[in-house]
């Protein structure tokens, strides 16, 4: 079926359902609001009109009460994945299971036996040079982020607002790679990542070809955020981020983000990281497109000390 097929078969059932309602309001009991074309955009069968008739208007179909709910925006008749999920998930839970003082070493084994999976809806070309060059490098080790797991020592990859397959397609694929201290030449170990931003990232869909000044952000503070939860503190949180946007990212295009500690201070409770997100394809003098420092608490390490007193 071709585009023009499916807009004709579109505006067919539409008609129906127009001419259905017509014929059922006439029929009905007087006082019952009668369904309009932009109601009925909303109705997917026409035994949802037949319903709404026949209880005299008592079943609305839910997306008719979307539709004329009087909020800017229209509202949504639905139960939030919050609401529904099961107790046992609770995340202040997993939490302070996984708060022990080796947890870092947990979190390295699970993401790094992961890798990063395949992504349906990725943003990188085949042949792309940078996430090739990086992928090939031995010293590195490319992983997905991961949430504290119901048990002691136990993670879980995920997908994310800003990570995975579900990202890249919202319009942000993110892709780590974590490496090792080298004795002599690094006191802590460092990040390096490479992200594209599509069509959905922009500041404006189809009409503009730069990010969104938030994805910029959010690529950095993911990626300080990872290289901590690696190193240290797998269940550390962001309580500072100061961002610079020097210059504007085109969508579509790979860069590179390093991200190093700079320190870590009262026995690693509260850590100080610093990033580069760079287009590797620009000159020297446009080279850097953002920079970040972010300080990091150890959340982990605040559960062991309250539950130590």
């Amino acid at each position: 079926m071709t585009a023009m097929d499916a807009t004709d078969a579109t505006d067919d059932a539409r008609m129906r359902l127009m001419n259905l309602s017509i014929v059922l309001a006439e029929e009905g009991e007087c006082g019952v609001k009668e369904l309009n074309e932009d109601d009925l955009r909303a109705v997917s069968t026409e035994e949802e009109v037949r319903r709404y008739y026949e209880s005299g208007g008592a079943e609305v179909p839910v997306g008719v009460l979307e539709r004329r709910c009087k909020q800017a925006g229209g509202g949504r008749v639905c139960m939030s994945r919050t609401e529904a999920r099961d107790p046992g998930l609770d995340m202040a839970k997993r939490s302070a299971l996984n708060s022990h003082a080796d947890a870092a070493k947990d979190y390295r084994s699970h993401v790094f036996a992961h890798g990063i999976p395949f992504r349906k809806h990725g943003l990188f070309p085949l042949d792309d040079a940078l996430l090739t060059e990086l992928s090939l490098d031995a010293s590195l080790r490319p992983f997905q982020k991961a949430i504290p797991g119901g048990e002691r020592g136990k993670f879980a990859s995920c997908e994310s607002w800003a990570v995975g397959d579900e990202a890249a397609q919202r319009g942000l694929d993110l892709r780590y790679f974590y490496r090792e201290a080298v004795s002599g030449q690094s006191l802590y170990p460092k990040l390096v990542a490479v992200a594209r931003v599509g069509d959905s990232g922009a500041i404006g869909i189809d009409t503009w070809t730069l990010a969104h000044g938030g994805c910029i952000e959010t690529i950095l503070d993911e990626c300080t955020a990872e290289l901590v939860k690696c190193y240290c503190a797998p269940c550390c949180v962001t309580i500072d981020l100061n961002a610079k946007i020097k210059k504007p990212l085109p969508i579509h295009t790979t860069v590179r983000v390093d991200v190093e500690i700079k320190s870590m201070e009262s026995n690693g409770l509260r850590i100080w990281t610093r990033a580069t997100l760079s287009n590797p394809a620009a000159s020297p003098a446009d080279r850097v497109l953002a920079t970040c420092e972010a300080q990091l608490c150890d959340a982990g390490m605040l559960t062991r000390i309250s539950t130590e007193q």
